[in-house]
């Protein structure tokens, strides 16, 4: 299986139903800075397919702390981030080249600078998890979204008759 089919296929292998909307983005694995075009090509997506602030807001700062634990922890030359939403769901996920695994190492003390990441994602999605794809390693977090269709702004403007 050619490799961005491969990866389209693993990251959406964990959905119980069909995407309605997909978007990818591969970004440099050699700069912390991916981690904030990551969160703006999530950001700009989510808005473009009219899915509400408070679900782009979760998905933003998701895949920022997904991105950023890829970046620190894989030395990556790049990784993939994979955008979906179902209708009922928003999937968000970043693919890397590590081998390592995302771990909760539990709560960080009060002066502590890092460590809060994966306790961000838990505490915005309705679930998260990983597993090991294309000789890297997928993470994801799902966020429940209301029953929107992606690009629906024909229907919405439609004359009446």
């Amino acid at each position: 299986m050619p490799p961005l089919i491969e990866t389209v296929h693993s990251t959406l292998a964990h959905c119980a139903t069909v995407p309605q909307a997909l978007a990818l983005v591969s970004l440099p694995g050699t700069t912390l800075a991916s981690a904030s075009a990551a969160r703006r090509y999530v950001r700009t997506t989510a808005r473009s397919w009219g899915l509400p602030p408070d679900t782009v807001g979760a998905l933003e700062l998701i895949s920022g702390e997904i991105a950023a634990n890829a970046l620190k922890h894989s030395a990556s030359r790049s990784i993939t981030v994979a955008l979906s939403h179902t209708g009922l769901m928003a999937v968000v996920g970043v693919i890397d080249e590590g081998r390592g695994r995302a771990t909760v190492a539990g709560a960080p003390s009060p002066d502590q600078e890092g460590g809060r990441g994966l306790l961000i994602v838990d505490a915005l999605s309705t679930g998260w998890g990983q597993r090991h794809v294309c000789g890297g390693l997928l993470v994801w977090a799902e966020v429940d979204t209301p029953d929107v269709t992606p690009c629906d702004d024909a229907a919405r403007f439609r004359p009446l008759p």
